[in-house]
């Protein structure tokens, strides 16, 4: 028999690294709800994450103010999760609870930094072999590569970033972008066939950062956070690797 995923969105909250709590607070209700309704307009550009959505598969858990200890448990336990089925193609969406602290886009832009460091420098098994600036660098946590997408109210240009009144930081395992029939990276033109998309939906050009892995000129952590505007990054990145375990 084939195992299948839990169809009861509560029943794959990771909390305490168990998986299956209820959901009592209102805020997380709240915030899974305005993320789901983006998610299912048919506009919605990453198809991926819709379908992903649609079919159960989204493990999710939430942070309340100075719970970052609680996500890196949590995110440690998904990276259990994932090694074998159900879970081989879920990702982990991680809402925080709304911060008026955060005004302003720069604001959630140093946030989103600042826990991925967080998960970082309490690693118990750091990837340390590559920096940002090198193509194939991606974040890893606990030995698993994953791109992180980062979604705010702050964006208020680029919508498809905007998932609600929480940010939301979605750990996308580096293991989803391979074809699971062809064992190969998704095709170049399925990724800009969500760039048409991306383009229809924010009203706006795909940010010139936007690129795909392994290219020579590419940097994935430029794609984590993206401005609400089209202008290139031109800084270092903030995240630092550690140079030892």
């Amino acid at each position: 028999m084939i195992a299948t995923v839990s169809q009861s969105w509560t029943g794959r909250v990771l909390d305490q690294g168990r998986l299956g709590i209820p959901v009592k607070d209102s805020w997380k209700r709240e915030a899974y709800e305005q993320y789901k309704a983006r998610l299912h307009a048919p506009e919605y550009p990453c198809f991926f994450g819709q379908s992903g959505e649609a079919r159960g598969e989204m493990l999710y858990t939430f942070v309340a103010e100075g719970g970052l200890n609680e996500l890196l448990n949590n995110t440690r336990r998904f990276v259990t999760l994932i090694a074998a089925p159900p879970h081989e193609r879920s990702s982990l969406v991680a809402f925080f609870e709304p911060d008026p602290s955060i005004a302003d886009h720069n604001s959630f832009v140093t946030r989103f930094w600042q826990i991925l460091q967080f998960l970082h420098d309490h690693d118990l098994d750091p990837v340390t072999g590559r920096t940002p600036d090198h193509p194939l660098w991606e974040f890893a946590f606990a030995g698993c590569e994953m791109f992180v997408v980062g979604a705010s109210p702050t964006y208020h240009h680029r919508r498809s970033r905007n998932l609600g009144p929480s940010v939301v930081l979605v750990f996308q395992p580096r293991s989803l972008f391979i074809d699971p029939a062809t064992s190969q990276p998704i095709a170049a033109s399925v990724r800009q066939r969500i760039h048409k998309r991306m383009l229809a939906y924010d009203g706006m050009t795909v940010h010139p950062d936007i690129g795909f892995y392994g290219n020579l000129v590419n940097r994935e952590w430029k794609q984590y956070a993206l401005p609400d505007d089209n202008e290139p990054e031109a800084g270092a990145c903030p995240f630092h690797t550690r140079t030892t375990p």
